[in-house]
């Protein structure tokens, strides 16, 4: 008796791996391109390219130091759905599709244009297999050519695209934030307006320069970003606490440029709405280090010369962002800086009356941007004296 209660409880015990799966065996897909089939008589369907990892391959250049063959190989299919594509490359890829690791999904711009972007990535919030973490990027180019380049850092592109994103934070305000699809799913529900970076080849390296704006109403892309329109929109939003401003000099020759260095920054946004009439009042913030000054005249100790430095960067930057909202509500007529939410959150019950038209509500909206700067460091030479006067 005692025996067979020995062999009942080695039965549930050793049996942890009975499903597990050889890691050679399976097709890890970390990246996914997805663009519109240049055959114009396959214009509604898609073409799918799958990026899969080479385990084996990454392992031996480990070992050997050497870089050896390409640790990924790409696969191209068209069908007319996503779930299609990856049944039609089970016809003659070895291993099957593995998506547990599936790090970035990039769509064509020529595609997000003109397909409905909550249809198209609908597979992959319902896929059990997709995380919803995963990166979403729009190519200038053919979305799977973003997939071929050979980057020095990352050997595998779809995870160096991937790891470029970490840098808006703190390094840079002219790239937009990252979407994940989670944040997509959300955007989408709420009806609410929103930017995705903007992917483009230079060489051979992959630029994540601005962003791209996704109209709500239509889930389709309606414009693409500009630097100074992808830094409002960080300063707005408060999504980034870096990057550098430049000033092309205090006299009207404009000849000797200096630039600022954001370490830090705040953001306060206020709706006011009376009479039918809404006003926002923006006030943004900045601290950081006059990092660069062309001018032989310069001179950090000397406080008037420091404040009128101050003072045109702080026109520099409220001049960005009045002519960035300018363009949004009179070209783009979206508002991709998610200024509906404070809105919403102080006038409940007006927002309940024109949420179903809030980007022509948007284009109507005033504005006054207040900007303050503060240098606090010079260059390297420690930091600024207290004044007094």
């Amino acid at each position: 008796m005692k025996a067979c209660y020995v062999w009942l409880v080695a039965a549930f015990i050793l049996t942890g791996c009975w499903d597990h799966r050889e890691i050679e065996e399976l097709g890890i897909i970390t990246g996914v391109a997805i663009d519109k089939p240049e055959d114009s008589d396959q214009s509604n369907m898609l073409t799918v390219t799958n990026q899969y990892v080479l385990p084996q391959s990454i392992s031996s250049q480990v070992k050997s130091g050497t870089s050896g063959n390409k640790p990924y190989v790409n696969e191209t299919v068209t069908a007319p759905s996503v779930l299609q594509t990856i049944r039609e490359q089970s016809k003659f890829v070895s291993r099957p599709p593995y998506y547990y690791h599936l790090k970035t999904v990039v769509i064509s711009k020529e595609l997000a244009e003109n397909t409905d972007l909550l249809k198209l990535t609908y597979f992959f919030y319902r896929d059990h297999e997709i995380r919803r973490s995963v990166q979403v990027f729009i190519s200038d180019e053919k979305a799977k050519d973003l997939f071929t380049i050979t980057p020095e850092e990352d050997k595998v592109p779809s995870i160096y695209l991937d790891k470029i994103t970490h840098n808006y934070a703190t390094k840079t305000a002219e790239m937009a934030p990252s979407i994940s699809l989670g944040d997509m799913s959300k955007y989408f529900s709420h009806k609410k307006s929103f930017i995705i970076p903007f992917a483009s080849l230079k060489e051979n390296a992959v630029y994540i320069d601005g962003g791209i704006i996704v109209n709500a109403n239509s889930k389709k892309t309606v414009g693409v970003l500009t630097k100074d329109e992808t830094r409002t929109f960080n300063w707005i939003n408060e999504r980034s606490q870096g990057g550098v401003i430049e000033v092309f000099g205090l006299n009207e020759n404009q000849e000797h440029p200096f630039t600022f260095e954001i370490k830090k920054m705040n953001s306060k946004v206020k709706p006011f709405y009376q009479n039918g009439e809404l006003t926002y009042d923006i006030h943004l913030s900045f601290k950081g280090k006059l990092g660069e000054d062309w001018s032989y005249e310069s001179d950090q100790f000397n406080q008037e010369y420091v404040e009128k430095q101050q003072k045109a960067v702080e026109e520099r930057i409220r001049t960005m962002v009045v002519n960035s909202i300018e363009k949004a509500q009179k070209e783009h007529e979206v508002d991709y800086f998610e200024l509906m939410e404070p809105f919403r959150i102080k006038y409940t019950k007006e927002w309940y009356k024109v949420k179903d038209e809030w980007n022509q509500f948007f284009t109507k909206a005033n504005f006054n941007v207040d900007v303050s700067v503060l240098a606090e460091h010079y260059q390297d030479v420690g930091r600024k004296l207290p004044f007094t006067p």
